[in-house]
């Protein structure tokens, strides 16, 4: 399986290369190199700013804008990707993952049994809690314990149900026991999702999601203001030396993809994370600055709620899923920058995708003659349920309502603010739902949160037996091809008879200002590497 991603800087004049899949210009010049970690991004294709413009200058602060704050920052409980973009800079996990292959963090090394059952972390002495303790055996066993817990309501709970104990042996020793041997721990253990966090802030008024933070990561809570912005300071005793660079990120929040352009351009601003893509082009000719490109690292989609009707009805979600163009819906909601998804979750050049899609143009007949046998041969009213901010969600959902109509559907947007989103799709209480999924490491991570029971992530309590046998049953082969076979089974259940209609897989941009150095970027995805920027003032 092959996996290819980059990141390139664009200066002025120079034509835009994109990842595979994307819109404009062919791929640029790149190096090949096998990071891989059990296939999951083998031959992976990059390239980078890794030390432009000299010996990497250490003060200052970054001001990064981004869309929407986060309505959850306990990494334990987060969905949302802006809760992974500032929690990735605040909390660390025992490893971490960067492009596919796993290193050390928290745990300086690490141990497997021959049978694969055991695990077995040596914790660094050096690694300490923003609040000045110092990180041990006896907090990473009440992290894991922590998501496993049904009462923490962790997303992405069941893919830790194979960790039967973790033992703290000493101060800095950990053991931990599997039910069977698991090919995506480790991946799984450097998520920010795995975060070691401080018992003793957990634990207090306020818990993970005030102004307090429980990470030992490279930056720190200083200040926030929610809905509008989140400071965070230099961590003084940050294990690695030297890192991070910079005193701090300061990071605002805006809706507004008309504003958030204009403060990238008149240096409001230092980062702008993911542009609108009607932008690009104008960003691309602005001398101040320079923009990465790569593969996306969002999968969009259309859920249906399966816990009620007709949506419960596979022939109802069928025509619905044949009467989608899902290169219409990229072209209008974000520009044709990115790639059409007609199969399942997984883009074709990730491990365990499928190659061939499920889906190609359109087949109204197809799909009228499907709701017939349903019982709806003159279509249905239904409410397509989207976040009023995000701009190219509400285009998909304007689409979508498009093309249903064409077989009888009439469907009816209800624009809401995201709590309101987060609260409904929680409780059940929609219709349809246009939303997204990030990437993960590994595939076990999003298809046992989003689609197995119980997932965390599983809005509208969807089951099938013989794809939740599959996953489970992946996590535990360690032959990477075997373990790819099985994806592509489960991936053709969920493209033929799934809660979710996938559309498309976006482009993913960034845009600096020209002192923004060291920008390494990782779409796999993870955003760790902003410990490693610097600016040249």
């Amino acid at each position: 399986m092959r996996t290819r991603f980059f990141t390139r800087v664009l200066a002025v004049g120079v034509v835009a290369a994109l990842a595979a899949g994307c819109s404009g210009g062919g791929e640029p010049p790149s190096t090949d190199g096998d990071n891989s970690n059990d296939g999951l991004t083998s031959n992976v294709r990059l390239e980078d700013e890794s030390q432009p413009g000299g010996t990497p200058k250490s003060g200052g602060r970054l001001r990064i804008m981004i869309r929407l704050d986060a309505n959850e920052l306990d990494p334990h409980r987060m969905s949302e990707t802006s809760a992974f973009v500032i929690n990735e800079q605040i909390y660390e996990s025992l490893v971490q993952s960067y492009r596919g292959e796993i290193k050390p963090a928290i745990a300086e090394s690490w141990e497997q049994s021959a049978d694969g059952t055991t695990l077995t972390f040596k914790l660094r002495d050096n690694a300490f809690f923003h609040s000045g303790r110092k990180v041990t055996a006896a907090d990473v066993k009440y992290s894991i314990e922590r998501i496993k817990n049904p009462a923490t309501r962790a997303p992405r709970a069941r893919s830790y149900e194979g960790i039967s104990s973790v033992e703290a042996r000493d101060e800095r020793t950990v053991e931990m026991k599997l039910a069977k041997p698991n090919a995506a721990i480790l991946t799984l253990l450097s998520t920010a999702a795995s975060s070691v966090v401080d018992r003793t802030v957990a634990e207090a008024a306020g818990g993970l999601n005030g102004s307090v933070d429980g990470g030992s990561g490279p930056f720190k809570i200083a200040s926030r203001v929610t809905g509008q912005a989140i400071k965070l300071d230099r961590h003084d005793k940050y294990w690695e030396q030297g890192v991070p660079y910079l005193d701090g990120m300061d990071f605002t929040f805006n809706p507004d993809d008309n504003a958030r352009a204009a403060a990238i351009r008149s240096g409001t601003v230092d980062f702008l994370w993911r542009p609108a893509p009607e932008f690009i082009d104008a960003l691309k000719r602005d001398e101040k600055l320079k923009w990465y490109g790569g593969s996306g690292s969002l999968s969009l989609h259309l859920r249906l709620n399966t816990s009620k009707a007709p949506y419960d009805n596979v022939k109802v979600r069928q025509a619905i899923y044949l009467a989608l163009d899902r290169q219409e819906i990229l072209n209008v909601a974000n520009s044709g920058f990115g790639t059409p998804l007609n199969a399942g979750y997984l883009p074709p050049d990730r491990f365990g995708a499928l190659t061939e899609p499920v889906y190609n143009k359109p087949d109204i007949e197809k799909a009228k003659a499907l709701l017939a046998e349903a019982g709806f041969p003159n279509g249905f009213e239904a409410k397509l349920m989207v976040i009023a901010t995000s701009a190219f969600q509400v285009r998909s959902a304007e689409v979508e309502q498009q093309q249903l109509a064409k077989i009888g559907i009439k469907v009816t947007i209800e624009s809401v603010e995201s709590t309101i989103a987060d609260s409904k799709t929680k409780a059940a209480d929609f219709d349809m739902y246009q939303s997204g999924f990030g990437l993960t490491y590994d595939p076990d991570e999003r298809f046992s949160a989003s689609f197995l029971k119980g997932g965390g992530l599983n809005y509208g309590n969807w089951t099938d037996p013989e794809y939740e046998n599959l996953i489970v049953q992946a996590r535990s082969e360690m032959d990477k091809n075997k373990r790819a076979a099985l994806y592509q089974q489960a991936e053709k259940i969920l493209a033929e008879r799934g809660p979710v209609a996938m559309t498309f897989l976006n482009a993913d941009f960034d845009v600096v200002q020209k002192d923004v150095m060291g920008y390494r970027g990782d779409p796999t995805p993870t955003y760790r590497f902003y410990r490693n920027i610097w600016l040249d003032r």
